[in-house]
């Protein structure tokens, strides 16, 4: 697993939804006469299941690559989910076996988005030069998410959950008895029969490593400074221990009864001179399966657990987008060429993915942006004009809930939340579309469309966490400068001119179109397809 598709999902709404809504095929700089009223319902549905990629093993920079596939793995374990590793270690610690890798099983994630956009347009012009305009987006972002678990069984895991995790308590008296043993080995080292007391020395020195390790792996604390274990162990708890039968299972299991048998021994010698040591027989039992696809879910969702997020679970969000308030200056409208200035400003109702889901695509930025462009129509012949446009972004900082971690380590614990202050990248955009008028009434576009986004910045609203997280906040800019392009077609009928004649009781026009995106490079660029139609109408107000 190398990307973390948190962050990745986290670049969507900035590529799919916000800094410049997808130009549509039949854009024109044509300019609204003063009292024209023009009503806008551009609905676009995005889906992509792929990516455009980079640092992906067994994936070149930029190739196409699943959008799931920072969720598949052959050994789903320490390197998917670092915080483990101290499990890992203690149990290599405590069995003697120094190649052993934890391993929750073999997975798979198929991820399929979509996003559908439903803006509602009004422009109404001031002047024969100046328009203003808002937009008001409603949007549904849907991830459907099929997970998998290998089930056969040189695939599945070696660990499974620990027993005192599905049941609170169930190894309490194994945990009871370890601080009771090991409190009353020290208490005689020091103060017992002399005859017994290096005895008791040399036993707490064998048994305790390795009772305390088994303590902190049945979910015991050693944060507590009155416990025996407080040296010996890490602060925490494991969700999981081996699997009984298996290599690490049996070697705690024999090391244990070593450990119980030579502790009984001692119990036996004080007890022939009257002296009664707690007993050390409590159960201490491993798990007897590993996880299956229900378990494995359990892993994200449970808010007991180590992630306590969202399960990989199909999300639909429906909320909405980024509103948009702009004005429009027309700078030219001769016959051979129109140009426009236009200025939007994009306020921050949106809303981005939740930081406890893995796989979420929000609807929006939520964030304050200032984008300005310009439309220009340069017009050929009777049947041919060719449009360009060009737009650059300013996104001012926001501050957000995110879990920080590298990108290449997508499930960070809960402890890793933290609010931020996040600056997504400027950006740059360009539109080349050609049209042909086929008649009056018809027309057909091609278009080319380019993007680039600035990296993100990132940093802690509270500095304290960096100390506490351990990481830096700006590790959640990491792949988030892209650039993309996209070609697409569309086809446009307009009853304007046939209105202006006389011949058509309605003035309006309707485009559809269809976008793709072919290339993309710097990490976390859908290869989205999009499809828009554009639907406006002229009404005379004054």
């Amino acid at each position: 697993m190398r990307r973390a598709i948190a962050a990745a999902l986290l670049g969507l709404p900035a590529l799919l939804l916000v800094p410049g809504t997808v130009a549509a095929q039949g854009e024109d700089a044509v300019p609204l006469r003063a009292g024209a009223l023009r009503v806008i319902f551009a609905p676009d549905w995005s889906r992509f299941n792929r990516r455009f990629g980079k640092d992906t093993p067994g994936f070149t920079d930029g190739a196409l690559e699943p959008l799931g596939v920072d969720f598949g793995a052959d050994t789903f374990g320490v390197a998917a989910l670092p915080f483990l590793a101290p499990i890992q270690t203690k149990v290599r610690d405590l069995t003697g076996l120094g190649g052993f890798v934890m391993n929750l099983g073999r997975t798979s994630l198929a991820l399929n988005a979509s996003v559908r956009v439903m803006p509602v347009g009004l422009e109404v012009g001031l002047s024969r030069r100046l328009s203003v305009s808002v937009t008001v987006p409603l949007v549904r972002s849907r991830m459907e998410a099929f997970f998998a678990l290998d089930t056969a069984a040189a695939r599945r895991g070696n660990v499974g959950w620990n027993p005192a995790f599905l049941t609170p308590g169930a190894l309490d008296g194994f945990r009871a008895q370890v601080e009771a043993a090991l409190e009353e080995l020290a208490t005689q080292a020091v103060s017992g029969p002399a005859s017994l007391r290096a005895q008791a020395q040399s036993t707490l020195d064998a048994v305790r490593p390795l009772l305390c390790g088994l303590y902190w792996l049945a979910g015991g604390s050693a944060s507590d400074a009155a416990s025996p274990c407080f040296l010996a162990a890490p602060t925490g708890s494991s969700p999981f221990l081996p699997l009984a039968g298996s290599a690490a299972g049996d070697s705690l299991a024999v090391r244990l009864a070593r450990a119980r048998g030579d502790y009984e021994l001692l119990r036996q010698q004080y007890a022939a001179l009257g002296f009664l040591l707690p007993a050390l027989d409590a159960a201490y039992t491993l798990p007897e399966a590993p996880l299956d696809s229900l378990g494995f879910r359990r892993l994200f969702s449970d808010p007991t657990g180590p992630l306590a997020g969202d399960s990989l679970t199909t999300v639909v969000r429906t909320r909405l987008g980024d509103i948009e308030v702009g004005a429009t200056l027309q700078v030219a409208a001769s016959p051979r060429y129109r140009g426009q200035l236009a200025l939007i400003v994009r306020l921050p109702t949106g809303t981005v993915d939740f930081a406890d889901n893995f796989i979420d695509v929000g609807t929006g930025d939520h964030q304050l942006d200032l984008e300005v462009g310009t439309r220009n129509d340069f017009v050929l012949g009777s049947r041919f004009w060719l449009h360009t446009g060009a737009r650059a972004g300013i996104q001012f900082a926001d501050e957000l809930t995110r879990r920080v971690a590298p990108v290449n380590l997508p499930l960070a614990p809960p402890r890793s939340r933290a609010v931020v202050r996040r600056d997504l990248g400027d950006y740059v955009a360009v539109d080349v579309v050609p049209n042909w008028q086929l008649d009056d009434a018809f027309s057909l576009a091609v278009g080319y469309h380019y993007y680039r986004q600035g990296a993100t910045r990132v940093s802690y609203v509270d500095a304290t966490d960096e100390a506490r997280i351990g990481l830096l906040a700006n590790l959640l800019a990491e792949e988030t400068a892209v650039t993309r392009a996209r070609i697409g077609a569309g086809v446009t009928f307009s009853t304007l001119g046939r209105y202006a004649a006389g011949r058509a009781s309605l003035p309006y026009t309707v485009t559809a179109s269809y976008q793709n995106t072919f290339q993309g490079k710097g990490g976390a660029v859908p290869q989205a397809s999009i499809f828009r139609l554009a639907i406006r109408g002229y009404i005379s107000i004054w």
